[in-house]
């Protein structure tokens, strides 16, 4: 009988926890949905989904069938879906998983800073290649073009180091072929 009494009392005091973690869950579902519209009509009067619809990346994105706003407002309510599932673990107590998402939550600013640069990056590298070719053709000087595909593979490639390295995933082996390309024809 005294187990069923300890076992029932357990319960009663997990009531309130979990209701508490769906309260939580649905707060940050709810403030996820507004946060990842908001941004997206920021972006949409900015103007951000014409700009990056020239780039490599915008063109990737549409063929995929996700607008470059709509890959914004992803990335936000994500965010907010994470540090709410974070907040509902930790209140859950479960400490191998809420070090888990500890870990990953930390990293998220980590990867949206470098989803930025690598998003920024080569809108800049567009507007310079796309600008060396127009003012090589208006100079009439030869292999423009080729100068301005060369350009741009080379600013891509560090842009992508870069977004790679604020995204702490281990660029040193690029390194190691940048430099064997750079000593290669000497």
């Amino acid at each position: 009988m005294q187990i069923l009494w300890d076992l029932w009392s357990r319960i009663i005091e997990f009531v309130p926890v979990i209701a508490g973690v769906i309260i939580i869950l649905a707060i940050g579902w709810v403030a996820g949905r507004v946060l990842g519209k908001g941004i997206s009509k920021i972006l949409d009067k900015a103007g951000v989904d014409d700009a990056l619809r020239k780039t490599i990346i915008g063109k990737a994105l549409e063929r995929s069938g996700v607008t470059c706003v709509g890959f914004f407002d992803l990335i936000a309510r994500w965010f907010v879906y994470l540090v709410a599932i974070f907040a509902a673990v930790d209140m859950l107590k479960i400490e191998v998983v809420s070090n888990y998402m500890s870990t990953v939550v930390q990293y998220v600013p980590n990867l949206i800073v470098g989803v930025g640069i690598l998003i920024a990056g080569f809108i800049v590298v567009d507007f310079v290649g796309d600008s060396v070719k127009a003012i090589g053709k208006e100079a009439r000087v030869e292999f423009s073009g080729l100068l301005a595909v060369g350009l741009k593979l080379l600013l891509y490639v560090v842009v992508i180091i870069i977004a790679l390295t604020q995204m702490k995933i281990d660029v040193s082996i690029l390194y190691t072929f940048a430099s064997a390309l750079a000593w290669g024809p000497l």
